[in-house]
C-alpha cells in the first residue's frame, strides 16, 4: 500500500487512496479543506507532507497497526477512491511527467533514450522522447516496479484486502465527488469548488497520441484496469 497517498480522518471516518493522474491534487486540497486545516500556497505541495508551516490529514502510516486494520474493515469508515480510462490517465502521466522537460524525471528520459536508440550529439540538449517510446519502455517494466503515476490503478487500491464503499470515476468527478461530500456535510463553497481545476496537462486528444497498435499495448497493460 503506497501510504503516502492514503488520506484518513479520524473524524469524518474516511479512507481515501489517492490514485495519482485521477485527480489526486484536487482530492486531497478538498479534503484537507474538509478537515479545516490550510492549504499550501503553492497548491502542489499538498503532495509534500513535510511541507514547513502545513498540518496535513493523516496518512494510514501515521496510524497504530489496530487502528490501520479498522479503517480498512470495519463498517464504521467510509472508504473510497476515484480512477481513470487508462488510456486518458497514461497520457496525462506522460505529458506531465515525461514530456514536460522541467519535471524532475531527467534520469527517467535518459534511460527511455538510451533504450530506444535515440541519438545524442555532443553538447545538445536533451530534447522530449516520444508516448510511444515511453508506453514502450513502461511496459517492459514490472508493474509493482513503476512508477506510482503509471503502476496499475487495480495495483495501487488493493481491491482484494480493501472493501471500498465508493469508486467515483474521474470522468464524473465533479458529480461523483460531490456525493461524496454530502455525505460529510460539506460547505457548499467547498462543493462548489470542485468546478476548479489544478494541476492540468497541455489539452491533447487522445487521437494524437494513439494508433491501433499502441493502443493495444496500453490496453494488454493494463488489461486488469479495464476489466475491473
Amino acid at each position: 500500500l503506497n501510504a503516502a497517498d492514503t488520506w484518513v480522518s479520524p473524524g469524518h471516518k474516511y479512507f481515501c487512496m489517492a490514485i495519482p493522474k485521477a485527480a489526486c491534487s484536487k482530492i486531497k486540497l478538498i479534503l484537507q479543506q474538509l478537515e479545516g486545516l490550510p492549504i499550501p500556497s503553492q497548491p502542489l505541495r499538498i503532495h509534500y507532507r513535510d511541507t514547513p508551516g502545513i498540518c496535513s490529514v493523516p496518512s494510514i502510516a501515521d496510524l497504530a497497526t489496530s487502528e490501520a486494520v479498522e479503517i480498512l474493515t470495519s463498517d464504521e469508515w467510509f472508504r473510497f477512491t476515484f480512477v481513470r480510462n487508462p488510456y486518458s490517465r497514461l497520457f496525462s502521466a506522460y505529458k506531465s511527467q515525461v514530456m514536460d522537460l522541467t519535471s524532475p524525471y531527467v534520469g527517467f528520459r535518459e534511460s527511455i533514450r538510451q533504450k530506444a536508440g535515440y541519438p545524442t550529439p555532443a553538447g545538445a540538449a536533451l530534447g522530449m522522447v516520444g508516448f510511444a517510446d515511453f508506453v514502450k519502455y513502461i511496459a517492459e517494466q514490472p508493474d509493482e516496479q513503476r512508477d506510482g503515476h503509471w503502476k496499475s490503478q487495480s495495483e495501487t487500491i488493493h481491491l482484494d484486502p480493501i472493501r471500498y464503499d465508493f469508486i467515483g470515476r474521474f470522468e464524473a468527478f465533479q458529480q461523483d465527488f460531490t456525493a461524496v461530500l454530502q455525505r460529510f456535510d460539506a460547505p457548499a463553497e467547498l462543493v462548489a469548488s470542485l468546478a476548479e481545476r489544478v494541476n492540468t496537462t497541455v489539452k491533447l486528444p487522445l487521437a494524437v497520441a494513439y494508433h491501433k497498435q499502441l493502443a493495444d499495448l496500453v490496453y494488454a497493460i493494463y488489461r486488469r484496469d479495464f476489466v475491473t
